[in-house]
Order: structure tokens, then sequence, then C-alpha cells
């Protein structure tokens, strides 16, 4: 439901979750080394749980976070997707400068419009047309040379993203009688389940020194807890093309944190490349807004 009069409110909510989720590509950059890949999924969704039962018996009640028995199998096929896109987030992460795959991850806006298109019947604009072909211009630019890596790590976002989209798009066909919310604290408590059985056959979680628990614990709460609490609550002021205007710039953050916190920079042809993306997202969002209001 959006809430009307009162815009600056939802872009500076949507800023700050752009801030928060920025956060986490940093923390797992920094932490996953020392750690292990799965150790620090284990314990990052462990937090992120345990935040998500809080806001349960705190907040609103159970009934914030009851899915319909009939939309129960989609729930599961979504969660499935879900983990699935999530481990691959978190493994690309690993692989490649956080500011880079983050640049990439916008793809995934452009596959959530093409399957709304195919899926939903919405339409296209000569200027989404013309922003998607500036973002596949800025995509080949931060590829060509950058090597073998970064290559494999394009390809990982691009599974991810399609899975990622696919939900977006179910999320809008069939589960409208849902608080998104409760998708969200589902997801986490599944990709709990999973990083907790992985666990178990790979002999255990070493129990990470206080200071990089600390950071985990951080992590957790910014990014899969509060990140989405301040998005959700930023959309219920701002309709959602103008929402995704903002989320488009959370790149420009990855990649001054990276260099800040990280001393980490790509290429000059990835950030220009980058760059561009950034206005080809834009032009295609803006189009889109068009649509909405014509």
């Amino acid at each position: 439901m959006e809430i009307t009069g009162k815009p600056l409110k939802g872009y500076g909510l949507i800023l700050l979750a752009n801030a928060t989720l920025s956060i986490v590509f940093l923390i797992t950059k920094d932490v996953q080394p020392r750690v292990g890949l799965y150790p620090f999924l284990f314990y990052w969704f462990l937090c992120a749980s345990a935040y998500f039962l809080i806001a349960m018996f705190i907040g609103k009640g159970l009934k914030t976070y009851k899915i319909p028995r009939k939309w129960i199998p989609v729930t599961l096929l979504m969660g499935v997707f879900e983990v699935t896109a999530t481990f691959l987030f978190f493994y690309t992460i690993r692989l490649m400068n956080p500011a880079v795959a983050s640049f990439y991850g916008n793809v995934s806006i452009v596959m959530t419009v093409i399957l709304g298109i195919i899926f939903l019947h919405e339409h296209f604009t000569f200027l989404e047309a013309v922003g998607g072909l500036i973002l596949g211009i800025g995509v080949v630019l931060m590829t060509y040379k950058s090597g073998r890596t970064v290559f494999i790590g394009f390809l990982l976002i691009l599974v991810l993203s399609l899975l990622f989209s696919i939900n977006t798009v179910l999320l809008k066909v069939t589960l409208r009688d849902v608080y998104p919310i409760a998708f969200s604290a589902y997801r986490t408590f599944l990709l709990f389940l999973t990083t907790s059985a992985v666990i178990l056959f790979r002999s255990g979680a070493p129990v990470p020194d206080f200071h990089t628990f600390i950071e985990i614990a951080i992590g957790a709460f910014l990014g899969p807890f509060m990140g989405v609490f301040l998005l959700f609550t930023g959309l219920q002021y701002l309709e959602a093309s103008k929402a995704s205007l903002v989320r488009a710039t959370n790149p420009l953050m990855v990649l001054i944190g990276s260099y800040l916190w990280l001393r980490q920079i790509p290429t000059r042809a990835q950030v220009i490349g980058g760059i561009i993306t950034l206005v080809g997202i834009e032009l295609l969002l803006w189009g889109k807004f068009k649509i909405e209001h014509n």
C-alpha cells in the first residue's frame, strides 16, 4: 500500500537501505576469506534468523508472517530459487571485486522488466530499449579484457539475477495477499537450515573470533534484516518505478566503500563501464516510469 504525500521520506529510506545493503558487499568480502564461505553463511543466517524471530514476537504479531496454504507450494519453489541465487551471490562476492559485482547486479532489473513484458504483458518503450542497449554496452566494456575470473563472475550473476527476477514476477503475480516481510523471514530461515545442513556434512563450523563474529552480526542485521525493512518501508511512500531509480545507484556506494574500507578499486574500464550501465538502467527505468504515468 502506497502512502502519498511523503515522497522525500521514501527517497530517504531507500537511500538508507542502499547504504546498509552496500555494507553487506564489504563485510562479505572482508570476512569470508578469514572464516571460509560456508561457516560465514552459517553464522550470517543464524544471526539474521535470530533478528527475525525477535521481530516476530515484539512486532505486530505472527499474522504478519502468515502465508496462506494455497501459496505454500509456490513459496517453496521460490525458496529453492532464493537459496540457489543467494549462495551464488556470496560466492561471486568472494570471487571478484564487490563494486564490479554490484554493477553487474543491476542486470536483474533488466531481466525483471523483460519477464514482466513476457508474462505480465507490460508495455515496452523506445526509451527502455535505448536504456537496455546502453546497459549492454557498459557490461561489454566492464567484461572485455577483464580476465577469466570476472567473466565467470558475470555468468554467475546472470544466473542468480534470472532466479531473483523470476521470484520478483512470482511475488507480483501470486503473493499479493502476503506481506513481503513474511517471505523475507522465511527465506532467511530456509537459508539458515540449508547452510546448517551443509555445515553438518562438512564436519561443523569453527567458532570465529569475537571481532569477526561482531562483524558478521552487524552485517546480518544491516543486510537481510534492516536493509529489507527499510526498502519495503520506503516503497510505501514511493511508486515502484521511482524507488527503482534510486535503488539502481547502489553500486556507486559499493564502489566508494570498496576503496575506503577494502582499498580495492576496479580498473578504469570497469569503472567507466559500470557508470555506463547506471546510465542505461536509469534510462530504462525512466521509460518504465513514463509508461505508468501516461
